[in-house]
């Protein structure tokens, strides 16, 4: 299992749907990057977005399986994009009420994660160590077809993936369920697209859901040529990218 194993991307996927909505709670999400010692508690927000996420959903087809494991799934995440400054977490501002989930004791609402240019083509010493990680963090020993069906995605990915263009690249991105219609997850999308144009860069990433694929399109991605299709009836994984602006 390669980094790219390490990130199998659905951005988009756990955000609700682009476009304005009338009926977007009055919260202002406020977004500042990760710092150490937030892995736990991003990783618990990102495994409540993405626990109904159809990617997932097929990834871990066990429930019971995929409700313990998905927390330790995305610390190993967290870590890895941490380590190379691409972790954003949004909070809620201060002085608004705590009436959504996951809010109420300081969690994030939700999390965004990418890795800069040329990282994702080129891994190094910590990005290796994280493929051993992932394997134990969804007890691959004993549950062999979760570990296989990552394995699928990331064959996917590495035949697609632009690695001859220089990009960051954008790995998940998500909101929890109760904090889905404030605006949360377009508010952590507007800064990681801030960070790439300030430096001058492109993006790229993998949407598997309708409204992540309208919400990227709001941001600037355009598709990047046919989706992916995973065996067994799998989502189909749709490349988008935006270029430099």
């Amino acid at each position: 299992m390669t980094t790219a194993t390490a990130l199998p991307a659905a951005a988009g996927t756990a955000l609700p749907p682009a476009g304005p909505d009338p009926a977007d709670r009055a919260v202002r999400p406020v977004v500042r990057p990760a710092r150490p010692g937030e892995e736990d508690a991003l990783a618990r927000a990102l495994a409540d977005a993405f626990a109904d996420d159809a990617l997932m959903l097929w990834a871990f087809p066990d429930p019971d399986h995929r409700a313990r494991v998905l927390p330790a799934f995305f610390r190993v995440h967290v870590e890895q994009c941490l380590a190379h400054g691409g972790a954003l977490a949004v909070h809620r501002a201060a002085g608004d009420g705590a009436t959504d989930g996951g809010t109420a004791d300081g969690e994030p609402l939700g999390a965004l994660l990418f890795l800069p240019p040329g990282r994702w083509e080129a891994p190094g010493p910590r990005d290796g160590a994280a493929t051993a990680a992932l394997a134990e963090a969804i007890d691959a020993a004993g549950h062999g077809e979760p570990a296989r069906r990552l394995a699928a995605i990331t064959r996917l990915q590495t035949l697609r993936h632009p690695r001859h263009r220089s990009h960051h690249y954008l790995a998940f991105v998500g909101v929890r369920p109760g904090a889905r219609g404030t605006r949360a997850g377009r508010a952590l999308l507007h800064a990681f697209l801030t960070e790439v144009d300030t430096a001058g860069q492109a993006a790229y990433a993998e949407t598997s859901s309708p409204s992540g694929a309208r919400l990227l399109a709001r941001g600037g991605f355009a598709r990047f040529g046919e989706a992916l299709a995973l065996p067994g009836g799998g989502p189909r994984l749709a490349p988008v990218w935006r270029g430099p602006r």
